[in-house]
């Protein structure tokens, strides 16, 4: 290889490297869109359940939000209609009021990083409580499930099962 070849590589080497180099600590670096965890956020602002609940509802224990979307095709009672309707209404204020604490300690816990304050000592509790909130987030969306199935005959469950999944198990 001649001398300029290789001088041009190296230069060529060197501008890479300083376009690939770390931003400095002073330049904020700007947060990449997370489409996936801005969803998350806004379906728990909702108190929606944005699949916390979806091993349960696969598998026979429905959610009184889907079932109200399809009451019609299960002939829900009037009765029947008026309790789902309930259990939503209580399911969604508790998922409300969780969500909200999820959220809070997640932005604290955002803070944290910002503020270039996070250390093990603060972080490591944080990030429990945070599980742990989750975690009863989860069971407020669960426990709706389980006692939405109680409300439905069995051949209302088999019903919205056969609505809810019967395309989805056809592509496999």
């Amino acid at each position: 290889m001649n001398k300029r070849v290789f001088e041009a590589s190296l230069i060529v080497t060197g501008l890479a490297l300083a376009a690939l180099a770390p931003v400095s600590r002073s330049q904020p670096v700007p947060a990449a869109p997370h489409a996936c965890l801005e969803e998350e956020r806004q379906a728990i602002e909702k108190g929606e359940g944005f699949g916390m609940a979806l091993a349960a509802d696969r598998h026979g224990y429905p959610g009184p939000k889907h079932i109200l979307e399809l009451k019609n095709e299960l002939a829900l009672t009037p009765e029947q209609e008026k309790q789902v309707r309930a259990l939503f209404d209580q399911m969604r204020g508790r998922a409300l009021m969780t969500g909200q604490r999820v959220l809070d300690k997640e932005a604290e816990l955002e803070q944290l990083f910002v503020s270039s304050a996070a250390a093990v000592a603060e972080v490591r509790p944080l990030l429990d409580e945070i599980a742990k909130l989750r975690a009863e987030l989860r069971w407020v969306h669960l426990s709706t499930h389980l006692e939405a199935r109680q409300l439905l005959t069995p051949e209302q469950r088999a019903r919205y099962h056969q609505l809810r999944y019967a395309t989805a198990e056809h592509a496999r």
